[in-house]
Parts: structure tokens; sequence; C-alpha cells
């Protein structure tokens, strides 16, 4: 067991009140604003536009106005949150998830209107925090909670806080707030539990940008600032000494995973008013930021918080948050370097999330990939091992479905939102196969559903293997560090099972053409299992300049599918040589199973809304002839609105055939991408270009030395990378014969 290494006795944690993110001005303990540093910024100009008046009460708006009495002292607002806290109490069986949200909101009001209470109110008050706590204790200890769900956080953020609020008040409520306390510590610093775990993701999670940010991120922040200002525990500072600062890449794990247009990709379970890194967001960011305290990372934090809050105005904080602003927001701390600073291409979570970021350039117009290659760890990720999405200028390449009636049989979630047939995936349909109770056969990879069991990270790892959890491992990854490329191969045969022999996915993208390359290898377990490559739209695409119409639509050897929104996505199936691209969408299709021969609705169309970006239409690419094996080879030109034709782009191969590639026309340079897996070395191949040509080729041995030649003459000594990647220029025009040896 790992030793409980912040603090062993309660009186770390401060006697006065308040004590939670703000600290009464006499406190000895903690770190952060006091109350007359509190009063101070809700005069100043700064803190400005988080100054609205929320009347309402429920356990969120009751901070908020508990936090106008601290600043002012308004008898109004004491008497509002006296009152909710003498009259309620909430529990998960009643309350959903609100149950285990509301505990830690009560304290934290408790806490902040403390000296406006007499004995007899402070008690009754505490006697309905309790009760509430007790629901989220009760689930740490016996409703099987999981380290990798969001739940787990929301319950032991509960428990911490309200244990520390009613750390030294007179018994019951004492020696309550040690069981709270001793529990929390045990979930936060017990051997695999939150600090390892969260290590181990390298500050990643997959529950989609709802769950994700707007719920298991915040009560983790929330919870460690709580410590920080309460007592002499300062998580911030442990893990940045012994986890791996986890929290730092946290940090830019949310910058990661927002677009250019300030909203989060679409990935898992995201409702349509979550899509946004606003409401409770910026809070959380200015948390985190105030945690991490005068760094590099903090400072990117905060520069890109004051890009999100420009961007969303009035929208960015929901007014019962406001009082997050005024405690956590620094106007005056450093913001350079800037959050534009980071790097292109990022791969968070290795090993375990896997979210992978490519993009080239960090304004409103730049190209943002993203590819979702990890494990699977909750209810909430989709069946989407090697999904990808492409932003430019606005959604391109989408994530289909809405998060719509979850778990109900026969509905849109079950059979379409949260299966592989609604992302930009591969399916091979085994006619016979047998997904679990109340899913039909779509085609995709295996579901996986009620294994959310896992209550520590070796509990996960002792299981992963076991259940089928390591759905995608990425095998290669390469930022190049002149910006000419990005590279990833993942193999996704564990994500489908046994009708799949052998699986991997490669993707290449060139920043500086805006050019993407997704190159599949397929090895079905019977050459009758029909395979589809799969690509979701919001707006209908073109196939060879046609529009189609509402329903299904075949197009034998369709070359060229263009899908115009604000930007241009370009795209070009080269493998199969002989296949079908069949379009399906539009009223009554939007979200269609062939197999089934029935369209998926969701009950609530509001959950579709177009802020959700739903993809209302797709392709499916099917080979021409069944076999076992199969290649896809696909290329995607990403430009503007005003672009009318992509640039010219050949296949090409080696000289044995086994090798497939693409050639692009284009620029000062022409560009062959080449998949050289499998051909060993000497290598050769041929092509013709009136100009010099830049050469990518990847899936060689790694870190070999190596002479390349042209037209039969050396013409460079160079090195594979250890990814497998070689990359030059040659010298000039005309027919070439290129030799790698």
């Amino acid at each position: 067991m790992r030793t409980h290494s912040l603090w062993a006795i309660l009186g770390l944690i401060s006697t006065l009140h308040p004590r939670i993110f703000v600290r009464n001005d006499a406190a000895r303990q903690g770190q952060g604003p006091t109350v007359t540093e509190m009063r101070r910024r809700a005069a100043d100009p700064s803190y400005g536009r988080w100054q609205g008046r929320v009347e309402k009460d429920d356990s969120s708006a009751i901070v908020e106005r508990a936090a106008r009495y601290l600043e002012s002292g308004g008898q109004d607002d004491l008497h509002a949150v006296r009152d909710f806290l003498l009259t309620h109490a909430f529990s998960y069986e009643k309350n959903d998830v609100g149950g285990f949200l509301a505990g830690a909101e009560m304290a934290t009001a408790f806490d902040w209107v403390y000296a406006g209470l007499s004995p007899g109110e402070r008690a009754a008050a505490m006697a309905n925090i309790t009760t509430t706590a007790e629901a989220s204790r009760h689930f740490l200890l016996e409703g099987q909670p999981d380290i990798n769900h969001n739940y787990t956080y929301m319950a032991l953020n509960t428990v911490a806080v309200c244990g520390l609020v009613l750390s030294g008040e007179p018994d019951p409520y004492g020696q309550t707030a040690k069981k709270y306390l001793e529990l929390a510590r045990e979930f936060v610093e017990g051997q695999g539990r939150v600090l390892d775990t969260w290590s181990a993701r390298e500050g990643s999670w997959s529950e989609g940008s709802h769950y994700t940010f707007h719920e298991t991120v915040r009560n983790l922040v929330m919870m460690f600032a709580a410590y920080r200002s309460a007592s002499d525990s300062d998580y911030f500072a442990l893990v940045k000494q012994r986890y791996g600062d986890f929290l730092a890449k946290t940090g830019l794990f949310l910058i990661g995973s927002t677009r250019p247009d300030f909203t989060f990709v679409r990935t898992g379970d995201t409702s349509a008013n979550r899509v946004a890194p606003t409401l409770t967001v910026p809070v959380t960011l200015a948390a985190l930021a105030a945690g991490l305290g005068e760094t590099d990372d903090a400072a990117r934090l905060r520069s890109f918080n004051d890009a999100l809050l420009a961007a969303h105005g009035d929208k960015a904080v929901h007014p019962y948050f406001h009082w997050g602003m005024r405690t956590f927001h620094e106007p005056a701390a450093r913001r350079t370097p800037v959050y534009s600073s980071m790097p292109l291409a990022v791969r968070m979570g290795a090993g375990t999330t896997e979210h992978l970021v490519f993009r080239n350039g960090w304004n409103p117009d730049s190209t943002q990939i993203t590819i979702l290659a990890g494990d699977h760890f909750t209810d909430h990720q989709h069946f989407d091992a090697g999904q990808f999405q492409i932003y430019h200028r606005g959604a391109l390449a989408v994530d289909g479905g809405a998060y719509d009636e979850m778990n109900k049989p026969n509905g849109h979630w079950n059979e379409y939102a949260d299966r592989t047939l609604a992302h930009n995936c591969l399916l091979v349909y085994d006619p016979s196969q047998v997904f679990p109770k109340g899913y039909g056969n779509d085609g995709g990879q295996l579901v996986l559903r009620g294994l959310q069991h896992h209550g520590d990270w070796p509990t996960y790892q002792a299981h992963r293997l076991e259940e089928h959890l390591n759905a995608g491992e990425v095998s290669a990854y390469e930022h190049d560090s002149a910006g000419r490329f990005d590279y990833a191969r993942v193999n996704l045969k564990q994500a489908y099972g046994d009708k799949v022999k052998a699986y991997d996915r490669q993707f290449v993208y060139l920043p500086q053409q805006d050019w993407f390359v997704v190159f599949d290898r397929v090895s079905a377990a019977s050459e009758t299992f029909q395979k589809h490559w799969l690509l979701h739209f919001q707006n209908a695409p073109e196939v060879d300049g046609a529009t189609p119409q509402a329903g299904v639509t075949d197009y034998p050897d369709g070359r060229v599918t263009s899908e115009r929104n604000i930007g241009t996505l370009f795209v070009q199936t080269l493998l199969p040589a002989s296949h079908t691209v069949t379009v399906t969408g539009g009223a009554g299709y939007e979200y269609f199973n062939p197999f089934a021969g029935r369209n998926y609705p969701p009950a609530h169309p509001g959950t579709a809304a177009e802020t959700r970006e739903p993809g209302r239409w797709r392709i499916d690419v099917t080979p021409n002839q069944a076999q076992r094996d199969d290649k896809f080879l696909h290329v995607f030109q990403i430009a503007g609105p005003d672009a009318k034709q992509p640039a010219q782009v050949r296949r090409m191969s080696d000289a044995s055939g086994r090798i497939p590639g693409v050639q692009f026309d284009g620029g000062s340079l022409d560009r062959v991408v080449l998949f050289a897996g499998g051909a060993g070395l000497p290598l050769r191949y041929e092509f013709k270009s009136t100009r010099a040509a830049e050469h990518l080729l990847v899936e060689l041995p790694a870190l070999r030395r190596v002479t390349i030649e042209v037209n039969g003459s050396d013409f460079a000594q160079a090195r594979s990378s250890a990814e497998g990647t070689l990359i030059f220029t040659d010298g000039g025009g005309g027919a070439r014969v290129i030799t790698i040896r």
C-alpha cells in the first residue's frame, strides 16, 4: 500500500470558516484568496463581467448566493442559503447524479455563510449535508465505483469537501468528518486509485467531451482546490513532484480536445448543450491554473481561457458559477508562453487513452484532425477505435449520432450512436455474429457493456485483455520536427474479435499541403464477411459531381466525394481498385443500418441538434470482389469554401505490386507516400513527374541506415526513424526509379 504522503493527522485542516476555496483572513493553513481579497475583487473591474445576480434556489445557485453573502453580507442571500440548507437533502437514488454533486455544493455554501447561522441552524444544516453526503459515501463503499468513470469523481468530491467543511465541528459531525476524510484519502492516495490512475493515463480521459470535462475533470480539480485552501495538503504540488505532472497534462488535453471554433471535438456521449468548453469549464481552467502556479503550463491555460472567454462572451460561464471566476481567475498572472506554443501534433494518453491530434496551425482557419485509438474504459465511450474526425472552418468528417436514451433496446443510442456504424471506421459484417442482448448486428466492433467494475488501476489492467478492453494499440507515432508530416499506425484487431484476423489502420498528414491519407489493411476470418469503409458528413456529399437524393444510392467505382460545409473536403478512393460508393442519408435515412434495413432516429430530436453535428449522411465504400484480405486507401484534400478541384492524385506501388502508395501533384514539389509494410529491403518503385518530389516512406525497419538510389545512381545516405519512417527529396523531374537498400 502506498504511504499517505501528504498528511497523517486531521489537525492540518483550518479551524476557521470559510475554508473551501476562500480562506478566513486569520487562517494559518491553506493557499488561496482570503475573504478580504474576495471583497476587493467584488469591486474590481477585472471581475465585472462575473457579477450577475442569481435568484433561483438550487444546489448550484446557492453557492453563488453564498459567495455574494461572503463578499457583501447581503441578508437576502444569507436567508436564501439558510432556508435551502435547512430544507433540502439529496441522494443518488432520488436525484440521479445531482445527488452526488449536491453534497459538495451544499457544504461549500454552508462554509461561506457559517458566520451568519445560529448554532441550531448550523446543526440542522449539517444534518442535511451529512444525509446528502452519505449517498456518495455509500456509493464509494458499496456501489461498485469504477476508477475510470465520472460517478466516482462526483461522489469523491462530495465526500472530501463535506469532510473538510465538517472537520472540527461538534460530534457526531466531527467524527463523521474524520470518516469522510479517511475514505477520501484512501481513494485519492491509495494504491492504484486516483493519483496512480491519472498518472498512468497521463491526464487524458475517454468519457466523451461531455463527461470528461464538464463532470470528471471539474470534480477532480475542485476537490484538489478545496484541499489546497482548507488545509496544508497541496495535491497540485504532489502531482507535479511524484505523479508525472498529470494535472498540467490534463489542461493540455483539454486544449487539445478543443477545435479552432472553440467547441469540443464530438467524442463519446456528448449532449448538444455540452459541445462547448463553457458553463463550468472556464472555472475549472482557472482553478487548475491557480493550482499549477507560475508555470509555463499555467500560463498556457490562462491564455487559452482568455481566448475561450472572448469567443463565447457572456455565455462562457453560467451565472451559477460566476463565483468560480471571482475566486480563481488571476488577471495579473503571466500568460506567456501562450497556448498556441503547444506542438501542432500531440499524442495524449500514450498506451491508454491514445487521443491523437494533428493540426496545421492555431488560427480559426486551421485544420484539426482527431484520432481515437486506445482502450475501452467506460460506457460513455463509443465502439469507435480507429475513428477520425476532420475539422476545417467547419466539421467536414464528423462523429455520427446523438446522446439519446442510453441503454434503450432498439433505440438510437443502442443501435446507432454508440456503435461503429456511426463512426468513420470499418465494418466487417458476419451475419452469424451475436451481440449482447439489446444490441443488433451493425457489422462493427465488439459491444462491451457492464464492465464498469474496475475499482483501481491494477484491476483494470488485470481485466484489460480478458474483457477485450484493449481495443486499439498505437504501434507507431511520429511528429516530424520540420513540420512536413505526422504519422500514426494503429492495430485494431482486438476491437473486432474473432471475425477479424488482422487489421491495422495508418494515418499520414501533410500539414503544409493539408493532405491526409488513411490506409487500412484488413484480413477477415472469412471471405464472405462484407467490409464497409465509412465516412460521415453533416451535409449531403457529392459523388462524381452528383448530389444524391434521400435514401440509399450506389455509385459503382465512384471516385471523388466532396463535402462542402464552410470548408471543402475532397475524398478519393484509390483502393480497392474496383469498388462501390454507397451514399446513405437524408430524411428517413440519417441513422440507417443496412443490415437491419431500418433507420434509428433519436426519440428526442433535440439531442441531435445542429450543434451536435450528428452526421445525417455517410458513404460506405465496399469492394466489388469478395475476398478475405482487403486494402483501403483513401486520400483527403482539405481546402477552403472556394476550392473547385483537388490536386491530381495517382495510386502507385512498388515493383512487386505489394506496397501501395499515392503521388500528389501540386506546388513546387510532388509528394509521394508509400506504405512499405512487409516488403523489406531493398525496396524499388517507379514514378514520373515534371518536378522534384518529396518522398515519405513508412513501415520501414526502424533505425536502419540506407542508401537511396535514383535511376541506378547513389543519391543520398539516410537513416530511418525510430518509428520506421524515411523522408527525402529527390533531385529532379522525369521518369525515376527509386531504390532503397
